[in-house]
């Protein structure tokens, strides 16, 4: 606000000019009828009629410009603000569930915007200059001004009628329009399930019974409201009447011209219609004031985030990831599934955790990704809270393929990159290999041009857990999180997994591995097993010879080669 007020100071001078010239037309009238008809000068007629045209094309073009200014003002003040709450958002806020909006706060600045954009700052910049008019009709004469007055106190009480009996009216109309809002979303995210599952009747049905409550709604709010539009206009021509019909009888008595007669008549419109707009904008300009209070609360609890000084919340300092006592509710029953879960994973190291439908491996995923919010406990990555960090920070750390992969609308290369819009298609392929995916994607008429859809249709169950893996891998990230790798995935291409688990790994990298049953990978580290919400370290069990013979088999020569302690091979 401080770096825009030059333009609203601005905005506000050009306000004054245009109300200012609006006084053109009652002089304009006065002349006509005080000085032009009594000497019947056509000259006079021609020069006062080419003065008032310009004067009042000069209005419209500063009122043009006003409208203008404050538009783009709008326009810098969300665009300003939007970046620093882009810029602020902590990880998982971009995108956190129930928001309408990605980031607290946007919700908030996109209505500021719509108010300065919108003719209610205009209202008040008319409103403020309304007593301008008022004192030239009590020049004219005090009666004339007392009768506009009436008319104002008579506009203002139809307002507080309009404001106090509305009720629940505007609400419910709202909320119902809503709904048709959420059934064209629920059609466009389920349109295959719709179909598929034979739910069509039902969403049709659906869809007429919100139409028609969203119908109802409207129509009960306008007919409460289309009364105060009726008698408001009522009210400003039986304002201007009086106006006239007094005026007439000053004129008879002798204290009045006929000219200051018709431009009074004339200036009641300027008086009343600002004033009618002003009130009229009252809901509006106090949801401003509700956002502007909201937005100001946030922006301080963001200022105290970054003032507040890091505090070391415990954890393994040299782990690449930390859990310290973290516990997480069910969104659905508000039970504990998760209860104070502690687990470290130091750079290199591939832990998988184990448990049974239910247990809660998925939310142990989500919160550590910022998907869900924990209810206790801390996160730490690298030694610093995941609570703290930006979605900037955590862009090169995370890499994750949930159990059940979904895509953006868009190419495959853009799923790949993130939707990059410098991706590389060299580092974009290499993804691919990594996941054993390039040929596949090769052999497509578009290639990684090819368009995908949501749910990734066309596309197998193992093919998209493998897409969702190159897109984990892309930036090689610090912490690779599987959860229910696909058993197909893990079968047909062991060598290829393993390959890129170690290039991971060899990097610093961690991965985290969540499955209902054990992997039998050779670089798991530690096992774990999720059991009545806490977790439980899993003994290693002993090898027999036999096993070692089936898993030296499946080493690679060169590791065998490189290592000559095979016991100490087998047990890293």
């Amino acid at each position: 606000m401080r770096l825009g007020r030059g333009i609203l100071l601005l905005a506000f001078v050009l306000s004054f000019v245009v109300n200012i010239l609006r006084l053109s037309g009652p002089l304009f009238m006065i002349l006509v009828y005080d000085r032009v008809l009594p000497a019947r000068s056509q000259e006079t007629l021609v020069a006062l009629f080419a003065m008032v045209a310009a004067f009042l094309l000069a209005q419209g073009m500063i009122d043009y410009a006003r409208r203008r200014i404050l538009a783009r003002f709008g326009a810098q003040f969300q665009e300003r603000l939007e970046a620093n709450l882009f810029a602020d958002a902590r990880h998982g806020d971009l995108f956190e569930a129930g928001r309408a909006k990605p980031v607290a706060g946007l919700e908030e600045v996109d209505g500021l915007r719509a108010f300065f954009h919108s003719s209610s700052l205009i209202a008040i910049y008319d409103f403020f200059w309304t007593p301008m008019f008022l004192v030239v009709i009590f020049v004219f004469d005090p009666l004339l001004g007392w009768v506009c007055i009436a008319g104002m106190a008579i506009i203002l009480i139809l307002v507080l009628i309009r404001m106090i009996f509305v009720g629940t009216r505007e609400t419910d109309a709202a909320t119902a329009s809503r709904g048709i809002g959420e059934m064209k979303t629920m059609l466009a995210a389920s349109r295959a399930t719709l179909r598929s599952q034979e739910m069509a009747r039902g969403f049709k049905d659906r869809w007429l019974a919100v139409r028609r409550q969203s119908r109802d709604k409207a129509i009960v709010l306008k007919d409460w409201t289309v009364w105060f539009d009726s008698f408001c206009d009522i009210t400003v021509l039986l304002t201007r009447y009086s106006v006239l019909a007094v005026g007439a009888w000053l004129t008879l008595e002798g204290s009045l011209t006929v000219g200051a007669m018709v431009a009074a008549t004339f200036l009641v419109s300027r008086v009343l219609v600002p004033v009618e707009k002003f009130l009229t904008e009252l809901p509006n300009i106090a949801e401003a004031r509700r956002y502007w209070a909201q937005l100001k609360r946030i922006l301080a609890a963001k200022a105290a985030e970054r003032a507040d000084p890091y505090v070391e919340e415990g954890g393994n300092p040299r782990a690449r990831l930390s859990l310290v006592n973290v516990s997480v509710r069910s969104a659905l029953t508000g039970e504990t599934i998760l209860k104070s879960i502690t687990c470290d994973i130091a750079p290199g190291q591939m832990v998988q955790i184990t448990g049974m439908t239910g247990s809660g491996k998925t939310a142990l995923a989500e919160t550590i990704m910022g998907l869900s919010r924990k209810s206790s406990g801390t996160v730490l990555m690298n030694g610093q809270n995941l609570a703290r960090m930006t979605d900037a920070d955590t862009e090169q750390l995370f890499g994750y393929v949930p159990e059940s992969p979904g895509f953006v609308m868009g190419t495959i290369a853009e799923n790949i990159a993130h939707l990059d819009p410098n991706a590389d298609p060299v580092r974009v392929a290499a993804a691919a290999r990594k996941a054993c995916l390039h040929a596949m994607i090769s052999a497509l008429p578009d290639g990684y041009q090819t368009q995908i859809d949501p749910v990734g249709s066309g596309l197998s169950r193992g093919q998209r857990a493998q897409l969702a893996l190159a897109r984990a891998v892309y930036r090689m990230p610090a912490l690779l999180v599987m959860d229910e790798p696909d058993p197909m995935m893990m079968e047909l291409i062991p060598k290829t997994m393993e390959k890129t688990f170690a290039q991971l790994m060899d990097k610093g990298g961690s991965i985290l591995i969540l499955a209902r049953k054990p992997i039998a990978m050779m670089q798991v580290s530690a096992s774990y097993q999720i059991e009545d919400g806490k977790l439980k370290p899993l003994k290693a069990k002993t090898l027999t010879a036999a096993k070692i013979t089936v898993l030296t088999d499946k080493l690679p020569t060169e590791r065998i080669a490189q290592d000559n302690n095979l016991t100490k091979l087998i047990r890293n």
